[in-house]
């Protein structure tokens, strides 16, 4: 079955990949930006007091409404297939602890990967408007998540420094493997730029709510300065938009507004495959990073570096930021000073140095899968060892 309006459609066509698509039970209108309808806010409301009352913990996790079925579907696999290992993504967190149950029952090796902060980043997720109690819930959750698993690992130092800090005793079992550049993914890709154009690429959500409002504001505030002081240049400029994750009435309604409909262009989401030859041919790609998140440096980022192409981080100060400065990948700007730098930043982008022998090797698709697969070898002989 085919995951409808997923840009990961065209990856589980590989022959060994295996999906088996389960109800998402969830009501998706808690996620949805804006809520153009009186039949959406209503079910918003009704869902915002009700939800909670079928749930312990966090309600905005997607997965909160999955355990029975989820359990269901992956223990039959596992006793049909004999697998062994289970390997479990968060967030959505909640995965993780069902995963947990996973390995009680079967006795499965279980993989924990931390994408992103769990408790320790109470902006993230909704959490800051827990009550203590549902708070509390959460914590239980990851400590005996990571009690229990057999590995964590994330991409992130900072995920692990706090988990290594925070439970001493499994710091031995929270390792970092970093984010992976598959280089078929890209495809053949060429760097060929249009003379006649300033292209610039955003490619994903807009999420942080507020701060992504203005962020956004501060970009339209920047391009109409742009405008007034280098029409020559505000000509060749153009930003192309493939918002993904949620809808973009509202950009759209403040880019009219602005009258820079010439210079902002949305598109709709396509596939990575198709994407990177555009971020290819693009003079330089814009990035917003919400403060909660300052400190993780995404795939994004990853694959960018190793197309070569400058990389505008908006966004605090943080290791993202210094991680750009530091291997001069691009410009790092804060959301308040980016109506002021951005126009000044287009009009000499020219002098905007990176370091095209920033050395990504050991990021590499082949590298890091056999680095994975040694940290699993680990774990299976360290039990080999206590049996």
């Amino acid at each position: 079955e085919e995951l409808k309006g997923s840009l990961w459609t065209t990856d589980i066509e590989h022959e060994g990949i295996h999906i088996h698509p389960l109800p998402q039970l969830y009501p998706t209108v808690l996620f949805k930006r804006p809520l153009n309808s009186l039949w959406e806010k209503i079910a918003y409301r009704f869902w915002s007091v009700v939800l909670p009352l079928f749930c312990s913990g966090n309600p905005l996790d997607k997965m909160v409404l999955w355990r029975g079925q989820l359990l269901r579907k992956a223990s039959a696999l596992i006793r049909e297939h004999g697998i062994g290992h289970v390997i479990v993504t968060g967030a959505p967190f909640r995965g993780m602890a069902i995963a947990l149950e996973l390995k009680k029952r079967h006795h499965v090796r279980l993989v924990c990967d931390f994408r992103d902060p769990w408790t320790w980043l109470e902006s993230a997720y909704g959490q800051s408007r827990l009550s203590p109690e549902r708070m509390d819930h959460e914590r239980n959750l990851e400590r005996s998540v990571v009690e229990g698993c057999d590995l964590c690992i994330s991409p992130h130092p900072s995920v692990i420094d706090h988990l290594q800090r925070a439970y001493p005793e499994h710091a031995a079992k929270c390792v970092r493997v970093p984010h992976a550049i598959d280089p078929d993914e890209l495809g053949e890709v060429t760097t060929d730029k249009d003379p006649d154009r300033l292209r610039f690429i955003y490619a994903g959500s807009m999420y942080g709510a507020e701060e992504a409002e203005r962020y956004f504001d501060s970009l339209l505030e920047g391009l109409r300065k742009l405008q007034e002081i280098d029409a020559g240049t505000a000509a060749r400029f153009v930003l192309d938009l493939y918002i993904t994750g949620h809808g973009t009435e509202l950009y759209k309604r403040k880019v009219e507004q602005q009258g820079l409909q010439q210079l902002v262009h949305f598109h709709a989401p396509i596939p990575a495959r198709e994407l990177f030859p555009l971020v290819a041919k693009a003079h330089g790609v814009l990035i917003f990073i919400p403060s909660f998140n300052k400190d993780l440096l995404g795939t994004k980022f990853t694959e960018i570096f190793y197309l070569r192409i400058p990389v505008i981080h908006v966004g605090d100060e943080g290791e993202v930021s210094r991680y750009i400065k530091d291997h001069q990948l691009g410009r790092s700007i804060r959301v308040e000073n980016l109506a002021a730098e951005l126009p000044e930043l287009l009009q000499h982008f020219d002098r905007l140095q990176i370091d095209t022998g920033h050395d990504l090797s050991h990021h590499l698709l082949d590298h890091i899968t056999q680095e994975f697969l040694d940290r699993v070898l680990l774990i299976d002989g360290a039990r080999s060892d206590k049996s």
